[in-house]
């Protein structure tokens, strides 16, 4: 696994959930930006599996539990795109662009837990 990109991506996703958030307290309605935001995390997620797939072949295997962490990413995989139908559904309402950027934010939080199971802990 890639130290850095996991932390650069809990960072971005931060700074975007933090973002999309902010704007949807000031009950902007849900546009492209919001849906760009959301589809920027799964992206980036989805290199975050195909690394986490290839690493263990090259001996960069994780520390913790694997079973734990393919969960956190499993479920960090399904957030954005749940929060944007979510958003989707309830389009004209005024939460619907802070339902995302919590999203994005519940994704920042889940790779950094992803990195501690990865890195930090001992089996």
């Amino acid at each position: 696994m890639i130290s850095w990109l996991m932390l650069a991506q809990a960072i971005a996703f931060a700074v975007i959930g933090a973002t999309v958030a902010i704007i949807g307290l000031m009950k902007r309605p849900f546009n492209d930006f919001v849906l760009g935001a959301a589809a920027l995390t799964l992206l980036a997620l989805v290199v975050q599996a195909i690394a986490s797939i290839v690493a263990p072949f090259t001996g960069a295997g994780p520390t913790g539990d694997l079973l734990e962490y393919w969960t956190y990413l499993l479920t960090a995989l399904v957030i954005p795109p749940g929060a944007v139908l979510w958003a989707l559904v309830d389009k004209k309402g005024q939460w619907s662009t802070l339902i995302v950027g919590i999203g994005i934010l519940a994704c920042a939080v889940m790779v950094y837990r992803m990195h501690q199971i990865w890195f930090v802990q001992i089996a």
